[in-house]
């Protein structure tokens, strides 16, 4: 008898071996969920991270960054009135004025001097060979000699060398005019497809419609 308990013995010591071995040999579980592989599983990818939603979230960012607007007026009461015409056509919208640069040239001049006397007689040598000049009387620049603005920048270089040629030092400077323009925001971003608002710019031919950051 002795031999079948050694034989239960050690059917009992393989059977619980080989229990072991498959447990080990198994994916690892957690209430009943898999836990993802380390290697060779699918990755995980956020809704921000895919292809189609990264797009998505490019067009709604553009298509609320432009907002259509009409115009330029040069005084905010015309832009009013504008406005008056497209409210009662059915298109709401509202005034804000914008700075512009405008007239950009290239200004040719000889530096400010330290006094006006100097100033005037560098001028008087100017004005006797011929060179059309003046005095800058006020602000950053006063007592600068003035050679002319060019909406050329050749024609500015140009000049700017013949003088040092002959003596003078001459720069080139680019200024402009700041003005402000008055355009009509329009509320509704689909407005710009009404039929009234091709009937209005139709009646003001010196108007435009464009978009602009709405910010």
């Amino acid at each position: 008898m002795r031999w079948i308990f050694y034989s239960l013995l050690v059917i009992n010591v393989v059977y619980l071996g080989v229990q072991l071995t498959k447990n080990l040999a198994e994916p690892s579980v957690v209430a009943g969920i898999p836990l993802p592989h380390a290697e060779g599983g699918t990755p995980l990818v956020l809704l921000a991270e895919q292809p189609q939603s990264r797009r998505e979230a490019r067009q709604a960012v553009a298509s609320g960054s432009l907002c259509p607007v009409i115009g330029p007026w040069e005084s905010e009461s015309s832009a009013q009135a504008g406005v008056v015409q497209l409210r009662a056509a059915g298109v709401a919208a509202r005034v804000r004025g914008l700075s512009i640069e405008k007239d950009r040239l290239s200004w040719v001049y000889l530096p400010p001097y330290g006094s006006r006397e100097r100033a005037l007689v560098v001028l008087q040598e100017l004005q006797d060979r011929g060179v059309d000049s003046f005095i800058v009387k006020e602000g950053d620049d006063a007592n600068a000699i003035s050679l002319g603005y060019f909406s050329s920048e050749e024609s500015a270089e140009g000049l700017r060398v013949k003088m040092r040629n002959a003596g003078y030092p001459a720069f080139v400077r680019e200024t402009s005019k700041v003005v402000t323009e008055y355009w009509a925001y329009l509320v509704d971003s689909s407005a710009e497809e009404k039929p009234e608002v091709k009937v209005f710019l139709e009646a003001n031919q010196s108007l435009k419609l464009d978009r602009v950051s709405c910010d």
